[in-house]
């Protein structure tokens, strides 16, 4: 009787230890969005406005929505990413992409609450038998204008971030900012 309430008792302890386990992985690995009202106030966005750009795959020209480049020694091209924001239902996603269809790369910055975490990402359609990369945010900063966004919102924003990125070859860390103007979808 004395075992079968020890075993019962640390069953019971590892049942409860799960949750806490889950909510302090997320207050660790999840960062603060920092709310800055003023932020559409700011120049940049004024420029965002009156300028268009065209990209890589893109053969009209779009309205410019971010400043955040490729400078990258591998593609000297210096071509802008395309910011998209959508609306998943119980998060919000940031995408930074650039790409032409079979490879490219890009960010996500998923939005839960007031807390985000940054992801990123590349693809390409050659598979190659070789480990995949992998990278290790440094640090990260998100200010946006407002806490909560629905689908039709402007979204005004600025990210701040520092990536090591671990390739077979090299390691090498980018610092990237931005600024971004995006609408819902």
């Amino acid at each position: 009787m004395k075992i079968t309430k020890r075993i019962f008792m640390f069953i019971l302890i590892g049942i409860l230890s799960i949750p806490i386990f889950v909510v302090a992985y997320f207050y660790i690995t999840w960062k603060s969005i920092i709310i800055d009202e003023n932020l559409p106030k700011q120049a940049i966005y004024k420029t965002f406005d009156h300028k268009k750009q065209k990209t890589f795959y893109v053969l009209e020209e779009e309205p410019k929505t971010n400043n955040l480049k490729i400078s990258d020694a591998e593609f000297p091209f210096n071509e802008p990413y395309i910011c998209n924001v959508y609306d998943e239902k119980y998060y919000l996603r940031i995408n930074f992409q650039f790409g032409d269809g079979f490879s490219g790369e890009g960010y996500n910055i998923y939005m839960f609450e007031n807390w985000y975490k940054l992801f990123d990402y590349s693809y390409s359609d050659i598979k190659l038998n070789v480990p995949e990369d992998d990278s290790n945010v440094l640090k990260s900063e998100l200010k946006l204008n407002k806490s909560t966004y629905k689908k039709g919102d402007t979204i005004y924003g600025y990210v701040n971030f520092k990536i090591q990125k671990i390739r077979i070859s090299e390691n090498y860390i980018e610092d990237r900012n931005c600024y971004f103007k995006a609408v819902v979808e």
